[in-house]
């Protein structure tokens, strides 16, 4: 490891805030993590990693450990709510290769990497400055980099962007949880009318189920009727253990950083989950900030253009997944049958092509 590039507070304690201390202390800075939960948690479900994010975690050193939740490159469908097929593939020709896991997991595995007295947990933060500060209820602690990794309602950038906008509700219910059993055939995703649902294998022989409404969907049961085997694993679902939440988003701050502070991760870039890119961007972001680090600007500008347009295609995208009547619906589904299956595919791994495995850091600043 290099040694003695300057000091570093980062504020949050998940996916990013710990991919950016593994990055950060690789690059020779002394790090120190702030998470306000008295241990690392996720809350959540499961996760999917594709080829960009798996490329992050491999320039961390934890990619090993992670690609043993690598899946099966098994056919995946897209299908819409009569069940019938839009477009028939496999894995990697959505994602370029694909890790599924539980979030939980992953943040083992990252919270392994970094050394304990590295860290603060059940620590609060209150308030953090421009020129490195970060306050806690107990203290206050001057930082050569503070790093906002503190989710969509960042203290952070609600200290040091308060002109970025409110944090957006899309009115959007989600429905996400994970089944202690083999995924059953088809897996893939479930493109509706007014919803859009997901099976996925996951680490360890489990399932990942994923749905989310449009507004005025607000109960789970109203996926019983779409194709199998949705109906079946939510019958079979302790619901008790059904994430719910609403889908939220924010605005991407014109610049990512502001004196000797950045965001990464939710707290730059909040997005709707529709292209499954929200942790791979923080990885993404983890890596690119180790490199361009102290140049912040230099990480902006690297990364602004990139999480934008991320989240620009996330939000529209619902459009597509679960456009909001039957006549839309009608017409997308046209518009997939219309195509030759082999065309699909193709256009799909020229994207992943482009947008997702052609993916590669910055180098590191001299």
């Amino acid at each position: 490891m290099v040694e003695g590039i300057g000091t570093a507070g980062v504020v949050g304690g998940g996916i990013g805030g710990l991919a950016a201390a593994i990055a950060l202390r690789a690059a020779g800075w002394d790090v120190t993590v702030y998470e306000r939960a008295p241990q690392f948690t996720e809350v959540g479900a499961g996760i999917t990693l594709a080829a960009n994010a798996l490329h992050a975690l491999d320039l961390l050193g934890v990619g090993a450990a992670v690609r043993a939740g690598t899946l099966e490159d098994r056919r995946g469908y897209a299908r819409n709510q009569r069940g019938r097929i839009l477009v028939d593939a496999r894995i990697s020709d959505f994602t370029g290769g694909l890790v599924a896991l539980h979030r939980a997991d992953l943040i083992a595995i990252l919270a392994e990497a970094v050394p304990a007295d590295s860290v603060r947990t059940g620590t609060r933060v209150v308030g953090v400055h421009a020129d490195g500060r970060i306050e806690t209820d107990g203290d206050t602690e001057q930082y050569d980099l503070v790093v906002g990794a503190d989710g969509i309602n960042s203290v952070v950038r609600g200290h040091l962007w308060p002109d970025s906008g409110p944090v957006h509700r899309t009115g959007i219910a989600a429905w996400r949880w994970v089944l202690d059993m083999p995924a059953p055939d088809p897996v893939g995703v479930i493109l509706g009318r007014h919803g859009e649902a997901g099976v996925v294998p996951i680490a360890g022989d489990r399932t990942y189920v994923f749905t989310a409404g449009r507004p005025g969907i607000t109960d789970l049961d109203y996926f019983t009727d779409y194709p199998d085997p949705l109906p079946k694993l939510i019958a079979a679902t302790d619901r008790s253990t059904v994430v719910t939440d609403e889908l939220l988003e924010i605005d991407v701050p014109r610049h990512l950083w502001k004196g000797r502070a950045v965001l990464i991760g939710d707290a730059a870039h909040a997005m709707r989950p529709t292209l499954g890119q929200g942790a791979s961007m923080a990885l993404e972001d983890a890596v690119t900030l180790a490199a361009c680090a102290p140049d912040l600007a230099r990480y902006s500008a690297a990364r602004r253009s990139r999480v934008a347009r991320m989240s620009f295609l996330s939000k529209h995208g619902t459009r597509l997944t679960a456009p909001g009547s039957a006549t839309l619906a009608a017409l997308r589904d046209a518009a997939f049958l219309a195509t030759p299956n082999n065309l699909a595919v193709a256009m799909f791994r020229s994207t992943n092509r482009r947008a997702i495995q052609g993916w590669q850091p910055p180098q590191p600043s001299a």
